[in-house]
């Protein structure tokens, strides 16, 4: 491409795609595991959040709790990493997904994911 082209905002033209990027920090407390999640869950972002959750001992974790506040969009690839740890995790633990949006929510749901997770609004709100 000419280096020299601009778009209509005459901003130059480039080839080079915005990256998107999933900030995760792991955190380990009393009686549970947490995630947290910063930008979105896309096909570009997943491997990350699935790295994420090969690097914990699923298979002795009783309670993973992953906040989802400040996630704006979660797609099939990121289900995709959420349904590995649920199947990695024991039969009785708990996947816990905190502070989706609506959009989210509403994905899961249709999914039917909500089998397997554990949907709240907040931290406090578990039991």
């Amino acid at each position: 491409m000419d280096p020299g082209l601009t778009s209509l905002f005459n901003r130059p033209i480039t080839n080079t795609p915005t990256p998107m990027n999933l900030t995760i920090e792991s955190i380990s407390k009393d009686g549970y595991h947490l995630l947290c999640l910063v930008g979105d869950v896309d096909t570009k972002t997943a491997p990350s959040l699935l790295t994420a959750l090969t690097e914990l001992e699923l298979s002795s974790i009783g309670e993973l709790r992953i906040e989802f506040t400040s996630v704006g969009f979660l797609s099939s690839a990121g289900l995709r990493a959420l349904v590995f740890a649920k199947q990695k995790m024991p039969y009785e633990s708990r996947l816990i997904l905190v502070g989706a949006s609506d959009e989210i929510v509403d994905v899961i749901t249709k999914t039917g994911l909500t089998q397997a997770v554990l949907l709240v609004s907040d931290h406090a709100s578990i039991t």
